[in-house]
């Protein structure tokens, strides 16, 4: 259960005290009361309230010395502090802000959207506490907040700048006063934006409040976002008196947000555009080709023998190929083959990472299919160039198959499946090869009509299995769960891996039976550990999301959790961005009936899907798990250690925990203990295994406790 944020709230005045509580309680908070000074610093010092709304005129120790005092306990450095005001009283909004209120509010208060304004607080509050945590700077919690202050003496015309905002806008610490407002401004905005200039002169002539964000040069000459905020204060007149505002230093969590909104749309490892952008971008050029009657290329590769080198020399070989390739496939298209068409808005070519070790090219407005194959003859012949890897040699090939706009079809299903088809036609006929699509190709067909066939059969004979990769605790190192993954113990072939079957048991439909022998599997397990005394494990399904909102998962989940005597905590459901993108009220209730049974819902690889951040807040998950793709660079590449930080941070102000996947290294272990994250699993620990071995390891582990 998620802990309500605490606020401390201090009046002399009983009424107006009770007033305010019921406002915060109503906006989610745990509320403290004090009616003087001192009994707030105390109650201050002890519970370390969140927020703290603070009457100034108090008998005795009045507001601003009360502020005062909280600021120099521990912990009151960066607590967010709102001074309550009369209607009239500027002065001691001025003051407020002196003795180092962060905001105010006036008297009378508009209850309506007080809870609003708390909530906003609270989340500058934890803002600035991440940021003054994550720099180190415990004993210097203003210069890392970035927050400083400024005033308009509408009576005099004169402007005032805190010595707060002169440092974080890059000059002094001293307090400017006695400016006029357009040396103000200056300062404050720069004088090359003269759009935000306006903006803000304008609202000063009015009178008006405003709020603006904005980017600025810092006189060292770098990129800075601001927000500015500034209130106009009334007199006993009802005429304004002065315009009060604050001014922050964004620039940190502007590019926190940048990099967040990076991982939507594209893929981490080699950064190229990931499917998500590739599918809307296909659907565009297929838009306009067809408005305009042009023709383009759909370039489908395949790197061959790619699982031969990521079993036998580890997966760090295996991204570093692949980015390699990216790297090299980038190149052989930098130059155009494709004729643009002046004074049409083409949406150009795209190379994307489909997946693994697929890659997928847009050919824009091709003058003919040799367009495609000339690129395609220069990435055969470039990507087979011997590679340094981990002290080796490595030379590799890829197989490409080409469908043509709009010859071989016309909707983007049909030209990628037609693609995918010609690719494995390559491969078929000796691989390192380009082909277009024929109709009379038909081996990639047979061959996958095959395997559904085969796995029909699996399904009636049981012939699958499950794995278990232990996730562990960071802080004790003691296994706290399971991810079960499934494999195919096909009679002929040997095990064979989910990734070369579950796609296409999503096509015929065989899906819906596989997930729900997971779940069967995985609850039976359970009942099985729970028997021996290992009741606490606990088991998380991955599950294909293909069309999950129309499988009665929650069915199967509740008869499965009924049948082996167990509780929704003993199971957790992954599932993967691109299942939540989705929406519909099928999803919805899908997830909602899950947590209705207390099953935990974790979502799977995040960050390679569309990772758009607003469904963390529509949907009830539980876990998010960082996807390997970020872990595995995350103490070579600067971008993934701020990626994962900043989703750890996010994950955590949600209410939710973390787990990292594809743990390897002792060194990605200690980076993700550093900062916070939950739980992890990988081959640093363990690979995923039978589940007697995982038994054996809890049994033996469980045995040692009892002993101490």
């Amino acid at each position: 259960m998620t802990k309500k944020p605490l606020a401390l709230v201090v009046d002399d005045d009983n009424a107006s005290r009770i007033t305010m509580v019921a406002a915060l309680r109503k906006a989610g908070f745990e509320t403290e009361q004090a009616d003087n000074g001192e009994k707030a610093v105390d109650v201050f010092t002890l519970r370390q309230p969140d927020l703290v709304f603070l009457d100034v005129m108090m008998p005795g120790m009045d507001g601003f010395d009360t502020c005062r005092a909280i600021r120099a306990c521990p912990g009151g450095e960066y607590v967010q502090i709102l001074m309550v005001t009369g209607l009239d009283d500027t002065k001691s909004i001025e003051k407020s802000f002196l003795a180092g209120g962060n905001d105010f509010v006036s008297k009378p208060i508009n209850w309506a959207v007080f809870g609003h304004r708390a909530r906003y607080m609270l989340r500058a509050g934890k803002a600035l506490k991440d940021a003054y945590l994550s720099r180190g700077l415990l004993a210097q919690t203003q210069d890392v907040a970035k927050i400083g202050n400024w005033k308009i003496d509408f009576q005099t015309g004169l402007c005032t700048i805190s010595s707060e905002a002169m440092v974080l806008l890059g000059f002094g610490a001293e307090v400017k006063e006695d400016l006029s407002i357009s040396e103000m401004l200056d300062l404050l905005i720069g004088q090359h934006k003269p759009d935000v200039y306006d903006t803000v002169v304008d609202s000063i002539r009015g009178r008006e409040s405003f709020t603006i964000n904005f980017q600025r040069e810092t006189p060292q000459g770098s990129a800075q976002h601001i927000y500015m905020r500034g209130e106009t204060l009334l007199n006993e007149n009802r005429k304004p008196d002065f315009l009060l505002g604050v001014v922050q230093d964004i620039t940190r969590m502007k590019r926190a947000e940048d990099e967040i909104r990076y991982l939507a749309f594209y893929d981490s490892l080699t950064g190229l555009a990931n499917r998500t952008l590739f599918l809307d971008r296909l659907k565009k050029i297929i838009e306009y080709s067809e408005r305009n009657g042009r023709s383009f290329a759909l370039l489908f590769m395949d790197i061959d023998n790619f699982k031969q080198i990521n079993d036998t020399m580890g997966h760090y070989a295996g991204d570093i190929l692949l980015k390699n390739t990216a790297a090299i496939i980038k190149k052989c298209t930098r130059k155009s083959d494709t004729v643009g068409i002046k004074g049409l808005n083409s949406p150009g070519n795209l190379v994307a990472r489909h997946g693994g070790d697929e890659f997928v090219l847009i050919l824009a407005e091709i003058a003919s299919p040799e367009s495609a194959a000339i690129v395609a003859r220069r990435l055969l012949e470039a990507i087979p160039q011997p590679q340094i890897i981990e002290n080796q040699e490595i030379s590799v090939t890829t197989s490409i198959g080409i469908s043509v706009y709009p010859e071989d079809g016309t909707d983007t299903d049909v030209l990628f499946r037609h693609a995918d088809t010609a690719m494995y036609h390559a491969k078929k006929i000796g691989r390192n090869n380009f082909q277009f699509f024929d109709e009379s190709f038909n081996a990639a067909a047979v061959a996958r009509f095959s395997l559904e066939q085969d796995l029909k059969v699996a399904l009636a004979n049981d012939d699958f299995i499950l794995y278990f990769q232990p996730q562990f605790n960071l802080i004790d190192q003691k296994v706290v769960g399971v991810e079960a993954l499934i494999r195919w113990n096909h009679r002929e072939k040997g095990f064979i891996a989910p990734d070369q079957f579950i796609a296409i048991a999503e096509d015929c439909g065989l899906i819906v039976e596989i997930n729900k022998w997971v779940i069967r599997a995985a609850c039976e397990q359970s009942r099985k550990w729970s028997n021996k005394g290992l009741a606490d494990v606990r088991i998380a399904v991955n599950l294909s999301g293909y069309r999950l909102g129309e499988q009665d998962i929650v069915g199967t989940l509740k008869a499965n959790l009924d049948k082996f005597s167990l509780s929704g905590r003993n199971i957790e459901v992954e599932v993967t961005e691109n299942v939540l993108m989705q929406n519909t009220e099928a999803i919805v209730e899908t997830l909602k009936g899950m947590k209705e049974l207390g099953v935990r819902v974790s979502l799977d690889d995040f960050g390679t899907g569309y990772s758009s951040l607003s469904y963390l807040t529509s949907f009830q998950v539980d876990v998010i798990k960082i996807d390997r793709s970020f872990v595995m660079g995350c103490i070579s590449n600067n971008k993934n250690k701020v990626i994962i930080k900043a989703i750890i941070a996010m994950g955590h102000s949600l209410g939710m925990k973390i787990v990292a996947e594809g743990v390897e290294t002792l060194e990605q272990f200690e980076f993700l203990k550093k900062y916070d994250c939950d739980e992890c699993q990988g081959y640093y620990f363990s690979p995923a295994v039978p589940a007697i071995e995982i038994e054996q390891r809890l049994l033996k582990a469980s045995a040692a406790v009892k002993r101490a």
